[in-house]
């Protein structure tokens, strides 16, 4: 199992993702169907859902968005700096599974119209690399996979190395 998570803090974001949330201008950016004027409400609803419905609802206003198919859009990059301070703290499994689930599908995918933004992300989320470590290390099961999943993909030597580490122990 994972680490208790207290039923008080279920439903309080993570301060500092909080405040990465507000302080991005999200109509500057860009998702699938135009200006990223919702994505920040829904990474709220997301990151503050307090069960499975809630979050697939608050996913569906995600997905095809921030992302769609390999494709991904300049929401991306900011979603990646929220996404990763959400993990600083404790998550539910409902909250955990999407947010890993998110940072996967943004490092895995392409922008047809950027061409860095992947590489972009990519260091972006390797600044959380460290953050992805101790979530591996300390969870198990598919929590653990979903984190080494994304590591495997921006930094495969780290994640060879994680996988003997994790397995000696």
């Amino acid at each position: 199992g994972g680490l208790r998570v207290d039923r008080g803090e279920i439903n309080r974001m993570s301060m500092l993702a909080e405040c990465l949330l507000q302080s991005v201008d999200w109509s500057s950016y860009r998702v699938a169907s135009g200006p990223a004027t919702t994505v920040g409400s829904a990474l709220h609803d997301l990151l503050t859902s307090t069960n499975f419905e809630e979050a697939a609802t608050a996913w569906s206003r995600i997905e095809e968005q921030v992302f769609s198919q390999a494709d991904i859009y300049s929401a991306a990059e900011p979603t990646v700096s929220v996404m990763l301070a959400a993990l600083t703290q404790e998550q539910p499994p409902w909250r955990s599974g999407r947010i890993l689930d998110l940072l996967f599908f943004i490092n895995n995918g392409n922008s047809a119209t950027d061409p860095s933004l992947r590489t972009r992300c990519h260091q972006r989320t390797r600044e959380g690399l460290w953050l992805l470590t101790q979530w591996a290390i300390n969870h198990d099961g598919w929590s653990r996979d979903n984190a080494m999943e994304v590591i495997e993909i921006i930094a495969p030597d780290h994640a060879a190395l994680l996988r003997q580490t994790i397995s000696d122990h």
